[in-house]
């Protein structure tokens, strides 16, 4: 019996779908930038998520807003923002998938967010 094995994205597609959720959401509510949501709109697990979004704030790429509110299970919730220099990096990440995309290394649907 095959098992089905799990589709998996590698670190470029996962970083640029972060940011480009970031992105279009900036001038949205606040909530919509909550890991929860970012978890749902990018497809990536909330472990690897986390691991993901705490790089990015440490490079200075995304940055954390608090208003003090918590989450049923007692943590601080956190929305996230993208900089300048996160909007920077999308694009370089997003030329390299295109890149990608027209050597035939990436199948088209990679540069999408799972809600397009």
């Amino acid at each position: 019996m095959m098992e089905k094995l799990r589709k998996r994205r590698d670190l470029s597609t996962t970083l640029y779908r972060i940011l480009l959720y970031l992105s279009r959401k900036q001038k949205a509510e606040s909530s919509t930038r909550r890991m929860m949501r970012i978890e749902r709109a990018v497809g990536v697990e909330r472990k690897e998520l986390k691991i993901h979004l705490d790089s990015l704030v440490k490079k200075e790429y995304l940055e954390t807003i608090s208003h003090g509110e918590t989450g049923r299970g007692g943590h601080q919730i956190v929305h996230y923002n993208i900089t300048a220099t996160g909007k920077l990096l999308r694009g370089d990440i997003g030329r390299f998938i295109q890149l990608g995309i027209d050597m035939g290394y990436y199948p088209e649907q990679f540069f999408y967010l799972p809600s397009d």
